[in-house]
C-alpha cells in the first residue's frame, strides 16, 4: 500500500490527509503542537473562559469550498450582518454588504455603477464560477465562458484594475484592500483575482466566520482521517 506523510494538522494538512486516505493511501500526520488545527485554533490565552483565535478568524470561501461541501460533516458557521469593512484615513469605512447596491452606496458616486458592472456578473453566477476557480486545475473548465469573463480582469495586477476601473479613492482603496489577501504585490499579475473573488463571495452570502470555539470544525475533520484509514 502506498504511504504518505503530512507535516502539520492545519486545515490544508487535514484536507490533504482526507483526500489521500479516501484514495487508499496510508496517511500519517505529524503535528508539533498538543492539539490539531494549525491556524484554525482557539485557546484560552488570557483569562479563563475567554477564548481567542490563534490564527485566522474569518473564512470567506469556506462555505463555497467544493471540498468542504463534499465532506459528510457539518461545520458550524456564523454569518455576519456585513461581511467586512475597509477603514479609510478620513475615519469612514467602505462596507462590504450582502447587497451589491448597499456596498456601492458606500463608494463615491462616480464608482457605484462601475462597481455593480464589475461584481454583479460574477456574483450572479458565483455557484458555477466557484466550481472552476476553487477546484483543482486538472480539467477543461465546466463553465468556460463564465471563467473567461472572470479571468480577463482577474489576470490584471490589482493596482492596475483599481486605478483604471475606478475613479474615486474609496473604491480604489476598497478593492486594493480586498486584493491584498492574495499575499502578492498589488502590482503582480493576477493579484486582482482574489479581490474579485472575495467581493463576489460577500454578495452571495458565503462570507462566514466559523462558530467558536473553532475546535468543532478541526475535530470533525480530524476524526474523519482515522475513519478513512
Amino acid at each position: 500500500m502506498p504511504t504518505a506523510t503530512i507535516i502539520g494538522s492545519g486545515p490544508n494538512g487535514l484536507s490533504a490527509a482526507i483526500v489521500l486516505a479516501a484514495a487508499g493511501v496510508s496517511t500519517t500526520i505529524f503535528e508539533r503542537n498538543v492539539q490539531i488545527g494549525g491556524a484554525c485554533s482557539t485557546a484560552e490565552t488570557t483569562l479563563p473562559n475567554f477564548r481567542q483565535d490563534l490564527g485566522s478568524s474569518v473564512y470567506p470561501l469556506g462555505v463555497a469550498s467544493p471540498f468542504f461541501r463534499s465532506l459528510p460533516i457539518k461545520i458550524p458557521w456564523i454569518e455576519p450582518t456585513a461581511p467586512c469593512a475597509h477603514p479609510l484615513d478620513d475615519g469612514t469605512a467602505v462596507m462590504l454588504e450582502h447587497s451589491i447596491d448597499a456596498t456601492a452606496a458606500t463608494l463615491d458616486g462616480c464608482d457605484r455603477r462601475k462597481y455593480r458592472s464589475l461584481i454583479e456578473p460574477l456574483a450572479s453566477e458565483f455557484a458555477k464560477l466557484s466550481k472552476d476557480i476553487l477546484g483543482p486545475i486538472r480539467q477543461v473548465p465546466r463553465h468556460p465562458f463564465l471563467l473567461a469573463r472572470f479571468g480577463l480582469p482577474a489576470l490584471l495586477p490589482a493596482s492596475t484594475l483599481a486605478r483604471h476601473h475606478f475613479t474615486g479613492k474609496r473604491a480604489q482603496a476598497f478593492f486594493a484592500g480586498m486584493a491584498t489577501h492574495s499575499v502578492l504585490s498589488l502590482k503582480a499579475p493576477a493579484s486582482a483575482a482574489v479581490g474579485l473573488t472575495l467581493l463576489a463571495a460577500g454578495a452571495v452570502r458565503v462570507f462566514y466566520a466559523q462558530d467558536g470555539p473553532k475546535r468543532s470544525a478541526r475535530r470533525r475533520k480530524g476524526t474523519r482521517v482515522p475513519k478513512m484509514g
